[in-house]
């Protein structure tokens, strides 16, 4: 099992519907995480990617949107324990 989906099998048992909520779409495997954006009826829109960090044995969030061919990080968060992952997504994404 890779760990893209290892995370979306974690966050689906923390909250079934909230991948729903979020509007999650254009999911990738980032061989290290997941990435998926943000979209829908949702406070802030843009990509939300999730990091393994096998050192910590914890995940990394990254949130940030695309524009003009750049990168803009809005807001990082390190350190987070996966019963944190839902909550710590849901008040960046609402």
């Amino acid at each position: 099992m890779t760990i893209a989906r290892t995370i979306l099998s974690q966050i689906k048992t923390i909250d079934p519907m909230a991948m729903f909520a979020w509007g999650a779409k254009e999911m990738v495997d980032m061989g290290d995480g997941l990435k998926f954006k943000t979209s829908g009826m949702v406070k802030w829109k843009g990509y939300v990617y999730i990091k393994y960090n096998q050192g910590t044995d914890l995940y990394d969030i990254d949130f940030f949107r695309i524009r003009n061919a750049e990168i803009k990080m809005v807001k990082q968060v390190t350190g987070v324990f996966v019963e944190d992952l839902v909550n710590i997504i849901d008040e960046v994404v609402g």
